[in-house]
């Protein structure tokens, strides 16, 4: 079963053993997901050689196929889940040669940074994947460090770890309005997509959150539904849109607060940062800056800007954040 078409209505066209069937429900919640971002898409130079894989596949692999895909497969990336591919690899009695990322820092929190090197896995801060070596099978990777010079490192498997995206495909494909940014749906403070009639939770809001955070979201939008169907959440018509201006920001969700605000919608704006960015924080609209906060971001840390503050600060059209390294 599988839904083919969203539809407004809402109405959903569900494929089934016996055709196609439409549903009529009063609302529609979206909770889909994040998907890692493939090979395709990073522009990876090389051979489609056995021994690539994202570390969703290689958890499906290991634990659920109970297989080992290489035995010495270099990981790239290193936010969260690429540490969680190390852990994968080690159950299986796989031992990654090295862990590759392209900042010049490890995107996890401390003290994840001491992990590879706590299990014998070299880490490769500064240095990006140029290259994937090999015919049938992967025998090696090029690597470019900052200064330019290349190398290559000996491995049988490549693990493509990060890099996550919304799977907002049946959201794009019908009527709802996207973020570029977020590469999910629009919603307000209520997870309410452009039509209200459809909402939204969990990974599918932003890339990426843990599964703890995404779980609470999903618990609230519930509550959220209820209580529109009972006629108790703000109208939508009247929405402040929240933009994030600034190359540094990778994001801004929720991008519209349905007003007036009240009380059980989300407390907070989650913003994310492209590169480290140390200095002030700013809310802008027409008239000037309607807040401003001093920050010190990181790439993939959540920033949190109270949704109420925003609201309460009397702005009557769109808002705009962005960052001023030396504001007052």
């Amino acid at each position: 079963t599988a839904v083919a078409e969203a539809l407004p209505g809402p109405c959903l066209k569900v494929a089934v053993s016996t055709g196609v069937v439409e549903l009529s429900p009063r609302r529609v919640v979206y909770a889909t997901g994040v998907r890692e971002t493939p090979r395709s898409a990073r522009l990876i130079s090389g051979v489609r050689a056995a021994g690539i894989l994202n570390t969703g596949a290689l958890q499906s692999m290991v634990y659920l196929k109970n297989r080992r895909p290489f035995r010495r497969p270099v990981i790239i990336g290193s936010e969260l889940v690429a540490f969680s591919a190390i852990m994968t690899s080690r159950h299986a009695g796989i031992r990654p040669v090295a862990m590759i990322e392209a900042a010049p820092k490890v995107t996890a929190r401390f003290p994840m940074a001491l992990y590879p090197r706590l299990t014998g896995v070299d880490l490769m801060t500064g240095t990006k994947l140029h290259e994937i070596l090999g015919d049938r099978s992967v025998t090696g990777v090029i690597v470019e460090g900052a200064d330019g010079a290349r190398r290559e490192i000996a491995c049988d498997g490549v693990v493509l770890s990060g890099q996550f995206t919304p799977e907002s495909t049946l959201a794009r494909l019908g009527h709802l309005e996207i973020d570029p940014a977020t590469g999910g749906p629009v919603v307000d403070q209520w997870g309410r997509c452009s039509d209200p009639d459809y909402f939204a939770a969990g990974n599918l809001l932003r890339p990426v959150e843990t599964a703890g955070w995404s779980w609470a979201e999903g618990r609230r939008a519930g509550a959220w539904v209820a209580k529109d169907l009972a006629g108790n959440l703000p109208r939508p018509d009247a929405r402040l849109h929240i933009t994030a201006a600034d190359p540094r920001l990778k994001y801004v969700m929720p991008q519209a607060i349905a007003l007036p605000d009240a009380e059980g919608g989300m407390k907070d704006l989650q913003l994310r940062v492209t590169t480290p960015v140390k200095g002030t924080l700013e809310a802008v609209n027409g008239h000037g800056v309607v807040w401003r906060k001093r920050i010190h971001g990181h790439p993939e840390r959540r920033l949190l800007v109270p949704i109420a503050q925003i609201a309460a600060s009397g702005a009557d059209g769109p808002i705009e954040f962005a960052v001023r390294e030396n504001a007052p």
